[in-house]
């Protein structure tokens, strides 16, 4: 049995599901008074049917007299996590509303949860907790615990048919993926970042990776890295390198997913994007020796090299060196990746280690 204690005060909490009635003796100076108040506590699974890895949450309504306060709240009942069934998140409250009794207001809080296995059977929460009342500067509390009526809880497996041999298990709903070139004015040998954004309403596990189709041969392309995730956005970065102006146009992108909504699975997908060259020149294969003597064209902010610096065409030990830089060659860092720099010389432009710089 799972037990989530949630911590509040609330001056509210109307149909009656499990109910309690409690009166105190309050008041002060000689003068005792009646103060009575009843809780009432109702659960429910939304939605009604999920399924596996969707987004689900354990719904908790408390209608209680507008005067009365409760706090220390624990549900217990809840299915266990612990043989991997279902992973919770933090409780949330969720809006405070008029009920139909007059003097009256019901909490709603939510339980998020997101169940790994398939489940199936009925689930009667316990909820324990204070209720009372404040007067005068002095607290009348007294402990309730409830029993609810139990609800179905309802989790199916994913369905087979239609499922994508590479699915990964993103499900919810409104899955996009959008892609970006910097930069999209280039020459060959430059290096560009693809950077593919997916947004959605759901749930998308890390072993979940963008599908790059169509690219030109005319790329040296790498694996696409992960860079930052939220709770409903994942970005990768992905390095390309177009070897000759053929390279125009990059990959299409795209995450499949199950969509909750439209109970189907779905492809969520990023059309190629253009690159502009500026020019067609390609730079050099070959090894030369670079020599600065004019110090008008050093770059700005340069720094020197305190040794040799091989510049190389694209950030891998394997790719073609640019040039070779004698000690005291001025450079100017350009950008930095996965432990390379791409630097800029009066004579050269390429990447190089930087442990060599």
């Amino acid at each position: 049995m799972h037990r989530v204690r949630i911590l509040l005060m609330l001056f509210a909490c109307g149909a009656l599901s499990a109910a309690a009635q409690f009166s105190f003796f309050t008041g002060t100076g000689g003068m005792r008074q009646v103060e009575q108040f009843s809780v009432s506590v109702r659960a429910r699974f939304e939605p009604a049917t999920a399924v596996v890895g969707q987004p689900c949450a354990i719904v908790i309504e408390m209608d209680v007299d507008r005067k009365a306060a409760i706090n220390d709240v624990q549900v217990g009942g809840l299915p266990d996590a612990k043989d991997g069934l279902v992973v919770y998140g933090e409780i949330e409250n969720i809006a405070d509303t008029a009920s139909s009794t007059s003097g009256h207001v019901v909490k709603r809080m939510r339980v998020p949860a997101r169940f790994l296995k398939p489940i199936r059977g009925n689930v009667s929460l316990v909820v324990q907790g204070m209720v009372g009342t404040v007067q005068g500067g002095s607290s009348f509390f007294r402990n309730f615990g409830q029993r609810l009526p139990p609800f179905v809880l309802n989790v199916i497996p994913l369905p087979e048919n239609g499922k994508p041999e590479d699915f990964s298990g993103a499900v919810g709903s409104r899955f996009s993926i959008k892609q970006r070139l910097t930069p999209d004015h280039v020459r060959p040998g430059d290096l560009v970042t693809a950077t593919y954004t997916l947004n959605f309403d759901g749930y998308c596990p890390s072993n979940v990776f963008p599908k790059v189709e169509g690219l030109s041969k005319e790329f040296k392309a790498y694996d696409p890295k992960e860079v930052s995730r939220t709770e409903r956005s994942v970005t990768w970065t992905q390095m390309l390198v177009p070897r000759t102006p053929d390279a125009t146009n990059s990959a299409t992108v795209s995450v499949n997913f199950y969509d909750t909504l439209a109970k189907r699975y779905d492809v969520a997908r990023a059309n190629p994007q253009r690159l502009v060259f500026v020019s067609n020149e390609a730079a050099s294969t070959e090894n030369t020796s670079v020599t600065v003597t004019d110090s008008a064209e050093q770059p700005e902010s340069a720094n020197a090299s305190a040794r040799p610096v091989t510049l190389r065409l694209a950030p891998s030990e394997s790719s073609p060196v640019v040039a070779t830089l004698p000690p005291g060659t001025p450079v100017k860092e350009l950008a930095t990746w996965n432990g390379w720099s791409r630097i800029e010389t009066p004579r050269a432009i390429g990447w190089t280690m930087k442990r060599e710089q």
